[in-house]
């Protein structure tokens, strides 16, 4: 009986090992299958001259935002939730269920600011608002990058650059990574970074006297590019910068970095602006005859699109559009080489 017993608790001891050898080797390989899946499903590295939309379309808040194969616009007619259109304006649908401004699409991503809802539902504690993206069709659902109410939102290489607003501190601005979402404090000044360029941003706050200036983003540093242009709303479109002329009216002038000569544009004050290829559209401010005007770049062919008070002029290759001052809708387009206006009315469509 005690040689059995021997016997028995040997092949126990035998068989011992092979279960714990068992047992590690399922974990490596569960490990290493986590490991390969991670690799496989990391997202790619968004490459250092990224733009997430035109410098012009987020000037005007970014309502309109295309690609190689989309149009993604806040529809204003289904409360400013996120959509997504064919470049034809076919198979309209919605992706996102809130309202957004600010969008910015890079990749297989859609980047925007989500602002608070008339409903303000809750997100955490709180009202639904903040910095979020989504995946092209919306099916990835919401991810918050940072809760936090902001006046600007552009993508520019790997990182989304913003100013939050604070009651105390009003605006500053910080640039997140939209994969890990860490966030970094730039500034706590109100640098204004729609437009991206060579790895900084063309701009200009009260600070520096609105001159042109160049914001490094690396070193925190803002460098004067011209000390005799005081700018508003900047914008770069093919060699030259766009701007509203402080000491001159608020009227449209460009200047050539290359030389840093300087044209005037438009004789009349404008309001606002948008830039697209050799195409501009403006808000004229007059009393008497407001309008929005389309001009070429060199001031050529000048010719009023329609009479009235406008705003948020964001332009795609195929048309410009704009609202009423004050109004979410109707939203109207006109083409942006040159056209007739019409009103857009773009489907409505549960998510």
């Amino acid at each position: 009986m005690k040689e059995k017993g021997r016997e028995i608790m040997s092949k126990s001891k035998k068989k011992f090992p092979f279960g714990i050898i068992i047992f590690v080797l399922i974990v490596i390989c569960i490990i290493a299958a986590i490991i390969v899946s991670a690799i496989l499903n990391r997202p790619e590295p968004i490459p250092a001259d990224a733009v997430g939309n035109t410098s012009g379309n987020i000037n005007n808040r970014g309502l309109f935002c295309e690609t190689d194969d989309y149009i993604f616009f806040s529809n204003s007619y289904d409360a400013r939730k996120l959509y997504r259109m064919d470049k034809d304006g076919s198979n309209v649908k919605c992706i996102a269920d809130v309202p957004v401004e600010f969008i910015n699409v890079y990749g297989d991503n859609v980047y925007f600011y989500q602002t608070p809802g008339a409903d303000n539902q809750v997100f955490g504690l709180g009202g639904l608002y903040g910095v979020c993206s989504t995946n092209l069709d919306g099916t990835s659902g919401m991810n918050n990058i940072d809760k936090a109410i902001v006046n600007s939102l552009i993508l520019y290489g790997p990182n989304l650059y913003y100013q939050p607003y604070d009651k105390e501190q009003g605006l500053s601005l910080y640039k997140a990574d939209p994969y890990t979402k860490e966030k970094v404090k730039l500034s706590d000044k109100r640098v204004f970074v729609s437009t991206p360029l060579n790895g900084k941003f063309l701009t200009y706050n009260e600070d520096i006297g609105y001159f042109l200036s160049a914001f490094n983003p690396e070193s925190g540093q803002m460098e004067l590019v011209d000390q005799e242009a005081r700018v508003y709303n900047v914008i770069y479109e093919g060699g030259y910068v766009y701007y509203m002329n402080i000491d001159d009216s608020y009227k449209i002038y460009r200047m050539n970095l290359s030389n840093y000569e300087k044209e005037k544009i438009t004789d009349c004050t404008v309001d606002l602006f948008n830039v697209y290829g050799d195409n501009i559209f403006y808000q004229r401010n007059s009393e008497e005859n407001p309008a929005i005007v389309h001009i070429k770049t060199d001031g050529s062919n000048e010719r009023e699109v329609m009479e009235g008070n406008f705003t948020n002029i964001n332009c795609t290759s195929s048309y410009t559009y704009f609202y009423g001052f004050g109004e979410t809708s109707p939203i109207y387009r006109v083409p942006t080489s040159g056209g007739n206006a019409e009103v857009f009315e773009p489907e409505v469509s549960a998510k």
